[in-house]
C-alpha cells in the first residue's frame, strides 16, 4: 500500500498530520466496549475497505486544500469550524456517497465568509448526523414551502407549495430525522402538521452543492 501523504494544508486545518487523522479513527472506532475484540476488527475486510475509503478521502481533502492554500490563511473561526468538522465526520463514515458530500463540504466551506458561529456549530452538526437519503431529500424538495405527513394524497393547485409525504411511509422517516436536525421546522412531524425548512437549509444546500 502506498504511504500516506506528507504533512501539509491538511495538517494546518485538521491540526494533525494524515497518519493521525486515520489512527484517530482507528481509534474511534474500535474503543470503549469493543475494545476486548481490537485485533478482530482491525483485521477484518470491513476494517480494511473503511481504510481505503478513508485514504482515499483524504488524499482527495489534501489536495483540495493545496490547490487553495491562499485561502486558508483567510479562514474564519466559523469556516474553519466547518472545514475541520466535515474532516472529521469523514472517519466515522462508511458511506461512499456521505464521503463525496463531505468533500463538497470542505471545499465549499472555503467559499462561505459570511457564515457565522452558531450557524457554524449547528451546520457542523448536520454535517456530521445527516444521511445521504435525508441530505438528497433536502435538496430534491427545497423548492416546495412546507413538508406534512399526510394519507390525502397529492396536493391541489392551490397547495403545490405543500409536499405531502405518506404515513408510516420511508420518507416520513427521512422527515423525522430531518426535524430532529433542525432542518424542518415546527414541533415532531404528526399527521398532518406543516413543517417549514430552517434558515440553514439555504447554507447548507451551498456546503452540498457539487462545484466540478
Amino acid at each position: 500500500m502506498r504511504p500516506f501523504l506528507r504533512a501539509g494544508a491538511l495538517e494546518k486545518v485538521a491540526g494533525n498530520p494524515v497518519v493521525e487523522a486515520t489512527l484517530t479513527f482507528v481509534a474511534a472506532t474500535i474503543g470503549g466496549p469493543l475494545a476486548p475484540v481490537i485485533p478482530v476488527l482491525t483485521k477484518s475486510l470491513a476494517s480494511e475497505r473503511q481504510k481505503v475509503r478513508i485514504e482515499a478521502f483524504l488524499v482527495d481533502v489534501e489536495h483540495t486544500l493545496n490547490s487553495f492554500e491562499d485561502r486558508l490563511r483567510d479562514l474564519s473561526d466559523a469556516q474553519y469550524k466547518l472545514l475541520n468538522e466535515s474532516i472529521l465526520a469523514a472517519l466515522n463514515t462508511t458511506e461512499q456517497e456521505k464521503l463525496r458530500l463531505l468533500r463538497s463540504c470542505v471545499k465549499n466551506s472555503l467559499d462561505m465568509p459570511d457564515v457565522d458561529p452558531m450557524e457554524a456549530v449547528a451546520l457542523s452538526r448536520i454535517i456530521h448526523d445527516i444521511s445521504v437519503e435525508e441530505a438528497l431529500f433536502v435538496v430534491r424538495n427545497f423548492s416546495y414551502q412546507c413538508v406534512t405527513i399526510s394519507s390525502s394524497g397529492a396536493p391541489s393547485k392551490e397547495d403545490a407549495t405543500i409536499l405531502c409525504i405518506s404515513p408510516g411511509s420511508r420518507e416520513e422517516m427521512v422527515v423525522s430525522g430531518l426535524t430532529t436536525l433542525g432542518l424542518l421546522m415546527t414541533g415532531e412531524p404528526t399527521l398532518g402538521q406543516l413543517l417549514r425548512w430552517s434558515r440553514l437549509v439555504a447554507k447548507f444546500i451551498v456546503l452540498l452543492r457539487d462545484t466540478k
